[in-house]
């Protein structure tokens, strides 16, 4: 059995004052009257009157906002025992709440002072029924990575694959990790791109590489069509090929031409891709030189050197063999889908499943709560079968009215509704509905659906025995997968039980 320090002892400093007092106006020109001279010798003391009043009324809320709980399991948890123990506890002094966790075999107690919890505490430690008894503690969100919201801007070895099993690594005399190559080149087993793999080339202008039969490649057009669309060959020596919608390959001639008109690919029509510092990739031709666009839509392949114009991001798209949202904003998801091994390769994985297969999977975001009438996740939100909408009544008996979506142990009510966004935003990564023409895609973009559990409060902050009660609602409730991106100052072992249960 475990016992730590009460989580009153735990509590973090007070937040700042949340205004800035505005400031001084300027005194009329040539002279500082008496009313500026008040306002200049009234400011401090009103600061400190304002600082004063809401002092006192953040320990007020404080104060009368604090109860005491602990978190216990029984040895030999059942129904019944849970049941009697609640009951036991609900008549003795000093405790204010009990309510029992049928799905972790656990009760969660409110206590009326810190005393209070200490007597109770000692005397669970005593119990040979109790297999653990610790005090509350807090948690917060998950900040995330402070590496930027670009990610990292230059690339880091694969190790998984070795240069000694990869052709293309032999050919250059490579040893150890695949990557990076000297000189920035991204061969094939860097990624795990394959030849059912249907891409787009953006040019820095905004504009895409369009091949078309009969005529050169430009780069003409802002939009996606199937000119626009090539499927990306590797080849054994690491390079890659352009296959056109009409069975033919991107070529630079010797000349410095782009062409279109090879229905075999060879040198000619291979090119090294070449990781930029920027997230983007240049095209380096068998010749040594690179394809450029021009802002007049022309396409060559004669540049020496890289600039903007020899820059180019490569997009992945829906095609014979690659399922490939719709979503505008799609492409900005670099830890989704990039070319530089920085990303989860999401598509690939969708080449298999898009969520349709699993529909009816449930996950519980179990966080801040999510914006359920959000564009890209209404849809995917899970419903309660046995809760009627509205009627204030709870319906199914779990202990909650009108948990549609999920549930609030923050502030004890059926709405999850998030007043702080983080689960809103998690829940997008996890399953924002794709294809729909809107926003972005979740990693799961079809057939699942999303419980919200709210137990973090507006500031990010939250209680252990609410996740523990967000967990057992969870499970009762039949959710397959949980997301946890928050953390706390240290291990409690009752989250540790609850979660292996």
């Amino acid at each position: 059995r475990e016992r730590r320090r009460p989580f009153c002892a735990q509590n973090p400093a007070p937040a700042p004052l949340p205004f800035r007092l505005p400031p001084l106006s300027p005194p009329r020109a040539g002279r500082m009257g008496t009313e500026s001279r008040l306002v200049a010798c009234l400011s401090p003391l009103l600061a400190g009157l304002v600082w004063s009043v809401l002092m006192v009324g953040a320990q007020a809320q404080a104060i009368s906002g604090e109860d005491f709980r602990i978190i216990f399991r029984l040895t030999a948890p059942s129904a019944g025992a849970l049941e009697q123990q609640v009951d036991r506890l609900a008549q003795r002094p000093g405790v204010t709440d009990a309510k029992p966790l049928h799905q972790l075999g656990m009760v969660v107690v409110r206590c009326s002072s810190e005393q209070a919890q200490e007597q109770l505490l000692e005397e669970l430690d005593e119990d040979q029924a109790v297999g653990l008894a610790v005090p509350d503690s807090w948690l917060s969100v998950d900040e995330g990575s402070k590496t930027g919201a670009h990610g990292p801007t230059a690339p880091t070895a694969v190790d998984r694959t070795q240069c000694s099993a990869n052709p293309a690594c032999a050919a250059r005399g490579l040893t150890g990790a695949c990557c990076p190559v000297p000189g920035g080149d991204i061969l094939s087993c860097c990624s795990m791109h394959d030849e059912a793999t249907t891409i787009t080339i953006s040019t820095y202008h905004g504009t895409y590489l369009s091949a078309h039969q009969g005529a050169l490649p430009d780069s003409a057009s802002d939009q996606v069509n199937s000119d626009s669309k090539f499927e990306l060959i590797t080849n054994a020596n690491g390079n890659v090929s352009f296959r056109t919608h009409f069975g033919t390959y991107l070529s630079a001639h010797e000349s410095g031409r782009l062409a279109s008109d090879r229905a075999v690919p060879d040198t000619w029509e291979q090119f090294t891709l070449v990781y930029n510092d920027n997230a983007t990739v240049s095209l380096k031709t068998f010749f040594g030189t690179y394809v450029a666009a021009d802002p007049d839509g022309s396409v060559v392949a004669d540049r020496v050197n890289i600039s903007t114009w020899e820059q180019f991001h490569i997009n992945k798209v829906q095609g014979a063999h690659q399922h490939m949202p719709n979503d505008p904003a799609l492409t900005k998801l670099w830890g989704m889908n990039s070319w530089n091994s920085h990303d989860i390769d999401a598509p690939e994985a969708w080449k298999t499943w898009t969520g349709g297969e699993g529909a009816g999977i449930v996950v519980g975001v179990i966080d801040t709560g999510i914006d359920y009438n959000h564009e890209d996740l209404k849809e995917q939100m899970w419903v309660n079968p046995n809760e009627i909408p509205g009627n204030g009544i709870d319906d199914d008996e779990n202990g909650v009215v009108d948990d549609v979506h999920g549930a609030d142990f923050a502030n004890e009510d059926g709405d999850p509704w998030d007043d702080q966004l983080h689960g809103t935003h998690c829940s997008g990564t996890i399953a924002g509905i794709g294809n729909n023409g809107i926003g972005v895609a979740g990693v799961a973009w079809r057939g699942v659906r999303l419980m919200a559990l709210k137990f973090l409060t507006s500031s990010g902050g939250g209680r252990t025995s609410d996740a523990i009660r967000a967990i057992d609602y969870a499970v009762a409730h039949g959710a397959k997968v949980l997301s946890n991106s928050w953390g706390g100052g240290g291990s409690s072992s009752a989250l540790r039980v609850a979660i292996e249960r």
